[in-house]
């Protein structure tokens, strides 16, 4: 791997990844909605992903993104909890677009390249919630139920293509994932990934030999529990 590019790296598992993957001297280039601050080498792009009318054109004019990627990382995504008429039709609109629809598009722009090239890997972050609904999680639970259909689709479309694709469905990691919510894990460490945790998963799942088969990654903390804000 020479070259990854990773959405959603300004905190989390993104950042952890792509601090990782910087000490390792991987050329990382990072995708973010917010300035990002970091303390590594990393090419970082400003870019709202979410906003599905820019998007296209900004792909295939960000000098940042004309490079030959090895890695495509899709991290970015959040998390908004609740019945479903307690959302209004934008932040319906808003949670999809960033955490499914983003994705599509990021996958449209660079798959043919990925195709002639080969020897690509694709990383999706799924979620726990992409296996099992969870109570007033119906929007956030619909955007990650996709997302591994989409992974099970790609990895089916780009079986001849010499591209493997990987899906990672952690439980709750310890990061500012929560900071919008009115829940976050139980303060022990063992309540909640951390995301270096999974960013060292994802590199030690990258190592193994490539098939033509979905890698999919569950990752659950030793134990389980919330508490209210």
């Amino acid at each position: 791997m020479k070259r990854a590019l990773i959405t959603g790296s300004s905190a989390g598992i993104g950042q952890a990844l792509a601090r990782q993957w910087a000490e390792q001297g991987i050329a990382v280039t990072g995708i973010a909605r917010r300035k990002q601050q970091h303390d590594f080498p990393m090419q970082a792009v400003q870019l709202d992903l979410a906003d599905l009318d820019a998007l296209p054109t900004q792909l295939k004019q960000l000098p940042e993104l004309q490079q030959q990627f090895d890695v495509l990382v899709l991290n970015a995504g959040y998390g908004r909890f609740g019945g479903i008429e307690s959302f209004s039709y934008q932040q319906m609109q808003q949670l999809i677009n960033t955490n499914l629809m983003s994705n599509l598009y990021m996958l449209k722009h660079f798959l043919p390249d990925f195709k002639r090239r080969g020897g690509v890997d694709i990383v999706i972050m799924g979620s726990e919630s992409a296996l099992q609904g969870a109570r007033q999680g119906a929007v956030y639970c619909a955007s990650k139920f996709a997302l591994r259909g989409l992974a099970q689709s790609l990895q089916a479309d780009c079986a001849g293509s010499d591209i493997r694709v990987m899906l990672i469905n952690p439980g709750p990691v310890r990061s500012d994932f929560f900071n919008e919510l009115h829940f976050e894990p139980l303060p022990e460490e063992s309540f909640a990934l951390r995301p270096e945790a999974v960013a060292e998963q994802i590199s030690a799942a990258l190592q193994q030999s490539r098939n033509k088969e979905l890698l999919e990654v569950n990752l659950q903390p030793p134990k389980r529990g919330f508490r209210k804000k």
